[in-house]
């Protein structure tokens, strides 16, 4: 048979090429499909989906027969019903938990794993990370370059002594109950930043202002943290608060200068204050040392006296020449003495100590030589 026979007949089949492609067209174009219409309306399209699945293949052919039927509703209605109920199968990874509501209400807490539940609307779950670490900041914004941007509104806040200050943190809170962040609180992660502002507010109020920004900056975060604890566990909110990182506080830009004065003037104080106490504890310390040092001396000068006038009422002549003759070593000590005798005059005092101890100062030196 030649290849561009148009006929009907043939081994090959009617409606066939020569090499079983389907009807026969000029040039061996394959047949065209029925494609979607533009533009047209649903029940158009609606008959053509129907027709394509009512075409049945015979002989090889594209042909659909005048008397094949199509698929079943029944068929089409079982796979939605399949297709509906596949769309309650849901996952829940490590550290999440996924919290059921069936009609709006809850019912169960799934843990990891691949689960299943009623399609909606019937039921619907809602999978939350209770392991990961969530982070709110307060008072600033992070740019891409991890550049702070101030924001004024949330910073700055006035201290116990009536100052102001401008205050950024950071808040680090998990979830430790699912149930009670999915239902207690409407938008817990508001609620947290909120809670953690009002906190930190309470907190600096009850404080001055150089404390904060120099040796209070943990006591002021410990602060925050217990309070938010406490008020987020009063709204069963399910947050746990690991940490509150408190940025470097100051004092406001346009303040700056008169704070900074204000503080060299308290350090100025403080030394003064200081340099006085060093000063006056010198003093007192003199003070107590001499009046020691005279108790001493008084308490040995009265035993002394009291020991001479218990020697004196035993023997008082005795006494008296000793009292004499001690009272005159000590004054002739130190002086150049002329000896005057009723019988011969003066009589030159020869100083024996001195000239026994002359020889041996001059002696050393010749002994060197």
């Amino acid at each position: 048979m030649p290849w561009n026979d148009q006929s009907g007949g043939g081994q090959q089949g009617g409606g066939q090429g020569p090499w079983g492609g389907g009807p026969r067209r000029p040039w061996g174009q394959p047949p065209k499909s029925p494609q979607r219409p533009q533009g047209g309306d649903l029940e158009d399209w609606l008959r053509q989906m129907r027709e394509r699945f009512n075409m049945r293949g015979g002989n090889g052919g594209g042909e659909r027969p005048s008397g094949g039927r199509g698929l079943s509703w029944r068929l089409i209605v079982g796979i939605v019903i399949v297709g509906w109920l596949l769309s309650g199968v849901y996952q829940v990874d490590e550290g999440e938990q996924a919290v059921i509501t069936r009609l709006g209400d809850y019912n169960r807490t799934s843990g990891p794993g691949i689960h299943w539940h009623l399609p909606a609307p019937i039921e619907a779950q809602r999978t939350i990370n209770v392991t990961g670490q969530r982070t709110e900041t307060i008072g600033f914004e992070e740019g891409n370059n991890r550049e702070i941007r101030d924001i004024p509104d949330e910073s700055l806040m006035i201290t116990g002594d009536r100052n102001i200050v401008q205050i950024q943190f950071r808040i680090y809170y998990n979830i430790k109950d699912a149930v009670a962040y999915a239902f207690n609180v409407r938008e817990p992660d508001l609620a947290v930043r909120q809670v953690a502002e009002s906190a930190m507010r309470e907190v600096i109020g009850r404080r001055l202002l150089e404390p904060i920004i120099t040796t209070e900056r943990g006591a002021v975060e410990q602060g925050v943290e217990e309070l938010m604890q406490a008020t987020l566990d009063e709204y069963e909110s399910g947050v746990q608060v690991l940490q509150v990182e408190l940025l470097p506080a100051a004092a406001p830009p346009a303040v700056i200068e008169a704070f900074n004065d204000v503080v060299i003037a308290g350090q100025e104080a403080s030394t003064r204050v200081n340099e006085a106490e060093r000063d006056t504890a010198r003093i007192v310390n003199e003070a107590q040392a001499y009046r020691e040092r005279v108790v001493r001396e008084a308490t040995g000068e009265a035993g002394r006296f009291i020991a001479v006038h218990a020697e004196y009422r035993r023997a008082p002549q005795v006494t008296r020449d000793r009292l004499y003759l001690e009272t005159m070593e000590r004054v002739y000590q130190r002086g150049n003495l002329v000896i005057l005798d009723q019988r011969g005059g003066a009589v030159p005092y020869l100083p024996l100590d001195g000239m026994v101890r002359r020889p041996a100062t001059t002696a050393q030196p010749q002994g060197d030589r």
